[in-house]
């Protein structure tokens, strides 16, 4: 048996991969599940903000500027990770859920007194800064 004779078929990546593929219905499922979990992460890190808030704020009241950064750091490490959390969110709706859903959400999962997400007006920070500190006496 002559092998070069045998001619094999060329097959395309996207033929050898549709195999594996799962069903729409099983990637939505799959992508509601983790938007939950992401939900839930934000509910956390949204925790999480009111907690340093509040030590920010005491801090500040007795004058201890070193905790006082240290706190606002975390402030905006939380921040950050809030944002690319809802950025995640953001990318499986468009992605599997659709963009209609996504839109809707958007406001309901924004960042408490900063507007749209990462869009619109210019954010104002919901805890004080070193500059308006108030100080009772």
């Amino acid at each position: 048996m002559d092998r070069s004779a045998t001619v094999r078929p060329v097959t395309s990546p996207s033929s050898v991969d549709a195999g594996n593929q799962m069903p729409d219905s099983a990637n939505r499922l799959q992508a509601e599940h983790l938007r939950e979990m992401l939900r839930a992460q934000c509910e956390q890190l949204d925790a999480d903000l009111a907690t340093y808030g509040a030590a920010l704020e005491r801090y500040q009241r007795r004058g201890e500027q070193t905790q006082a950064r240290r706190i606002r750091g975390m402030i905006r490490a939380a921040e950050r990770e809030r944002r690319s959390v809802q950025d995640l969110i953001m990318g499986l709706e468009r992605r599997f859920l659709g963009s209609e859903q996504s839109r809707s959400e958007q406001s309901r999962h924004a960042l408490p007194g900063h507007g749209p997400v990462r869009y619109g007006a210019p954010r104002v920070h919901p805890y004080p800064t070193p500059h308006r500190v108030i100080r009772s006496k």
